[in-house]
């Protein structure tokens, strides 16, 4: 039987509903006293050897996929609002039609992950006991609940012979992040940037710099989040770090810097979830955001700026993934292709309007814009042209990726940055 949904509070479509829901800490998102099931994902003797040279993951692609044939039938779990929808009737996804017209295969689609951290451990015991969860397709952010699946042995490894279209319109810099290596066992859904935004006519210059969030002109007028992966991470930007090679010292750095600017009176508040509104309202001048956060609230008639620092910022995605029980995995490893052509990635990407790892989808949005006229045709326009959808090169080579972290050091990582926005 497939996982139900874990009953939560409608959701606005909202970026910063979407990406607080699926990226905030369980803290934020349960409560901390949630944090006690996850402790079965500890138990001795769990973990599965993981692959890691290219002959054991060749050996483990052959030993899953060999035998496994088209079922005509997927399964598919998603978060809230992420996928393309027909504005008149939102239980319709176009895109999924599509996919069964031209493959035949059926889709069974169900929005019903809340979050990684609840959707992990619902999902868990599942695993644990060798059962199905009733999906093929699940998407997972790259965090590290996802590295939790795969130290575990949960996913399928991915025949890449199968995923042509990855391969050819898949952009460079969504390919072998730091949380899987090769794509061995994922390929991005949606991605996004973090950076600066802010208000030009509150600061009354440009941002550039992470250190600009410690200029005593915007005392009090800073947003931060009440996100310990963010935050650190961010910070060992500030500090000159790339955070993929940081160290334990970097860490302390990194925390130092961000207590200054809490103690300097920086920060007006640490939200994931009203940065945006705030930024809107003028209570805040500059806050770090989510690129598609700031893409939102121009369409929506503010003039705010994203900046990725000199510094650097933070790419991150949302992944596609196959449950190592799916009863119809190679249905699922076929829809993971479809949604590498550019035509079919366009059209995800103009309902989400999240950063879209096919490069190639830019011109066929920039074709549906000439073909649609009026507030249909100024959006898609606006997509098209959008270094916040569209990164230009300049900016992906000042992109760093989130410092994949194991069980021992998330707990000292949290331990080092969970403090500055709780205290």
């Amino acid at each position: 039987m497939p996982l139900q949904p874990i009953p939560s509070a409608p959701r606005m479509r909202g970026l910063t509903e979407r990406r607080c829901s699926r990226r905030g800490l369980l803290r934020a998102a349960l409560g901390a006293a949630a944090l006690a099931p996850l402790a079965a994902c500890s138990v001795p003797g769990a973990r599965k050897p993981v692959p890691t040279t290219s002959a054991a993951i060749a050996a483990a692609v052959t030993d899953f996929w060999r035998g496994k044939k088209a079922a005509g039938k997927l399964d598919f779990a998603n978060y809230t609002q992420y996928i393309d929808s027909d504005p008149g009737d939102q239980s319709r996804h176009p895109t999924l039609e599509a996919f069964t017209r031209f493959s035949g295969i059926t889709v069974h689609y169900d929005e019903l992950i809340d979050d990684d951290a609840s959707w992990f451990g619902k999902s868990q015991p599942e695993f644990a006991s060798g059962q199905g969860i009733g999906y093929d397709l699940m998407v997972v952010g790259g965090d590290s609940y996802l590295t939790k699946y795969i130290e575990l042995g949960y996913l399928a490894p991915l025949d890449h012979s199968r995923l042509p279209h990855f391969a050819a319109y898949g952009g460079a810099a969504f390919k072998n992040s730091s949380f899987d290596r090769g794509n061995v066992y994922t390929v991005p859904w949606q991605s996004g940037m973090t950076g600066i935004g802010y208000d030009p006519a509150k600061v009354g210059r440009k941002i550039t710099s992470w250190q600009d969030l410690l200029d005593p002109k915007l005392h009090g007028k800073v947003g931060m989040w009440n996100d310990a992966v963010q935050m650190g991470n961010v910070a060992l930007l500030a500090v000159g770090v790339d955070p993929e090679t940081s160290t334990h010292a970097d860490w302390r750095k990194a925390a130092a810097w961000l207590r200054k600017q809490r103690d300097a009176g920086m920060v007006r508040s640490y939200s994931t979830a009203t940065y945006q509104s705030s930024l809107q309202r003028g209570d805040l001048w500059a806050s770090l955001v989510y690129s598609g956060d700031i893409f939102q609230a121009n369409q929506s008639g503010s003039h705010l700026e994203f900046v990725i620092p000199d510094e650097g910022g933070l790419l991150w995605t949302d992944n596609l993934c196959i449950p190592v029980t799916a009863a119809h995995p190679v249905d699922a490893l076929t829809y993971m292709d479809y949604v590498y052509r550019p035509e079919v990635a366009a059209k995800i990407s103009e309902s989400v309007q999240f950063v879209c790892p096919v490069p190639g989808a830019q011109k066929v949005i920039a074709r549906d814009a000439a073909a649609a006229t009026g507030k249909r045709r100024a959006l898609l326009e606006s997509l098209s042209t959008s270094p916040l959808v569209f990164p230009t090169k300049a900016a992906e080579s000042k992109l760093r990726h989130l410092r994949v972290l194991d069980e021992g050091e998330e707990k000292q990582w949290n331990a080092l940055f969970e403090p500055i926005y709780q205290s």
